[in-house]
């Protein structure tokens, strides 16, 4: 069983800020006393989530998502919460490793990637690595980036399976995650070795490539597995977002070598998608990291048939989008080594924002000397135009359509005009919000107000029977429990104290999710606290009342009858308002 010290935790969070946390993750804006940001947690289109600086948490108000600095990490790098601890921890200097009873062992399918790992890059620098390190330097790979990238060898001489076996890992094990084949040899012979990393930085797949033979297969990769999804990942995105501050922008390619080859001449800040066309997992990761980026895909057609793929994707997301087309078919790769570093340079200073780029696009297959093409194109443009958010990009380019095609400004104006007042407005989906009956409501608001104050907590400790529900009378419970033990209730502190209940958690999550006003008056408590005891009343009359049907005695029913207006008596009528 996983035990981190409650104190640990405490000073864990304490030194760790969770704006400074959640800012390397999504960009933050400040709006008053808050910050706010576009949740990772769904689809969001505008700035849902608020974090606080003063409580220490984060708050959706969209789809409820909240909690402290441990949970956003857990969840947004999918790893549990004693592994998010013991990763902050380990950026504020406190180790939970040699905690007593901390006994989580790490996920087996990680400890084979990272031993496969160690073991290519060891087997590069051997006697047998000479010829892979000459083409590597033919490549201009130094090992420099043979280190950053952790670049191996498989060597048919020395098998990764043996050494695993060795190690006492299951032949079936290394079969399944894509190490070994069906008739218990290696995967990878005599191929230059890419580890892939997930979203934290742990190696979960390899790419291997040919450099001194002829196969039909210039890369082989490992096959999908439960950890390695390539529409969920993002080539070296843990070393990108370490470049990244706020605002700046990231380059998108389609392979690691155009990361690789980027990274060699000081360009840090790629991401590629391994060959996939771009999901809506990579949509979600990619806005949380930036609000600009660069997409900078092969020259071929492919690549702009992906180029296109990715703006339709993206273009919900308010990203500022730019578009590289790189000249006569290369790819990134080809073109820093043919044209040179200060070249490529040029081209993502001077990448294309979306609308040019679009237009470019429209006039393909356009035969300007027929006027029905002209319209086509002009009607193209402006629809394009009533999503572009810029006064100014738009009056310039309607203007260029005017001056370009000797049409009175003023027609494609009223044309652009009349586009708009048509457009309909586009409702993003929003998870519906939760609602409760009128005993949940007094629940949800009693606790939030007893985390808030002593005296709400007091009164609810020596006025409430218990609540209704079975999660918020525990809950209830450990918060009267934690501040007779503390002497104080911390919001960011309580949930990593509950952080092991996971179905109190989750009601406690849902109660700081409902954006409740912190100023309540103490007529509002008891009110509440009314409503709550009245639930056990009605509870009792109508078991009375069914008893009464089933009873064939009068004198019993009489006794009945007379319970039931006894407790009616001390009753009254719901919340005042």
């Amino acid at each position: 069983m996983t035990y981190i010290s409650n104190d640990v935790m405490n000073e864990i969070r304490n030194k760790t800020d969770i704006v400074d946390v959640i800012s390397k993750y999504i960009t933050l804006t400040k709006r008053g006393k808050n910050y706010f940001g576009v949740c990772p947690f769904h689809d969001d289109h505008s700035p849902s989530m608020s974090v606080s600086p003063e409580k220490q948490i984060y708050t959706c108000f969209s789809c409820g998502a909240s909690g402290n600095v441990f949970t956003f990490v857990a969840d947004f790098e999918k790893i549990s919460f004693a592994q998010a601890v013991r990763l902050l921890g380990e950026k504020v200097g406190i180790s939970v490793g040699g905690i007593s009873n901390f006994s989580e062992k790490k996920d087996e399918y990680f400890e084979i990637y990272e031993l496969a790992n160690k073991f290519y890059q060891n087997s590069l620098f051997t006697n047998l690595g000479k010829n892979a390190i000459e083409y590597l330097k033919k490549r201009n790979i130094d090992k420099e980036t043979i280190k950053k990238f952790g670049i191996g060898l498989s060597i048919q001489k020395v098998s990764l399976t043996d050494y695993l076996k060795n190690k006492k890992y299951d032949i079936d094990k290394l079969i399944n995650i894509g190490i070994t084949n069906d008739q218990g040899n290696d995967i990878f012979i005599n191929r230059i070795m890419f580890p892939i990393y997930d979203l934290s930085g742990n190696p979960v797949a390899f790419s291997g490539r040919i450099y001194n033979t002829k196969d039909t297969s210039k890369y082989v990769n490992t096959k999908e597995t439960d950890k390695f999804k390539k529409g969920k990942l993002l080539y070296n995105y843990h070393i990108a977002k370490e470049h990244l501050k706020k605002n700046d922008s990231i380059i998108i390619m389609e392979g690691q070598m155009d990361v690789i080859r980027a990274s060699t001449v000081g360009i840090n800040n790629c991401i590629a998608t391994m060959g996939t066309a771009l999901t809506k997992d990579h949509k979600n990761i990619i806005k949380n990291m930036t609000n600009n980026i660069v997409l900078c895909f092969d020259g071929d057609e492919a690549g702009e048939k992906a180029t296109v793929n990715a703006i339709e994707l993206l273009e919900d997301t308010n990203i500022d989008i730019k578009v590289v087309r790189l000249p006569n078919n290369m790819d990134p790769d080809e073109y820093i080594l043919k044209e040179g570093k200060d070249s490529f340079f040029a081209q993502i200073k001077n990448a294309i924002n979306l609308i040019d780029y679009k237009m470019e696009l429209l006039k393909k297959n356009k035969d300007f000397g027929n006027i029905k093409d002209v319209s086509s194109y002009i009607n193209s443009v402006l629809k394009e135009l009533i999503n572009e958010k810029d006064d100014i990009t738009i009056e310039l380019n309607l203007k260029k359509l005017s001056d370009n095609f000797n049409i009175d400004y003023k027609t494609i104006k009223n044309k652009y005009n009349n586009l708009v007042k048509n457009k309909k407005e586009i409702k993003r989906e929003i998870k519906p919000k939760k609602t409760y009956d009128k005993y949940r409501m007094a629940e949800n608001y009693l606790i939030y107000y007893m985390i808030r104050d002593e005296k709400v907590l007091n009164m609810v400790e020596n006025k409430v029977g218990y609540f209704p529900t079975k999660n918020i009378r525990e809950l209830s419970n450990e918060i009267i429990y934690y501040f007779h033990k503390y002497g104080i209730i911390n919001i960011a502190d309580f949930i990593s104290y509950i952080s092991d209940r996971a179905e109190i958690l989750k009601a406690f999550q849902d109660i700081i999710a409902m954006d409740i006003k912190d100023e309540f008056q103490i007529q509002e408590i008891e009110d509440y606290i009314f409503v709550i005891n009245d639930y056990h009343k009605e509870m009792r009359i109508n078991n009375l009342n069914k008893k009464l049907k089933e009873e064939k005695d009068p004198l019993k029913q009489a006794e009945i009858s007379m319970e039931i207006m006894k407790i009616r008596g001390g009753s009254r009528n719901g919340i005042r308002d």
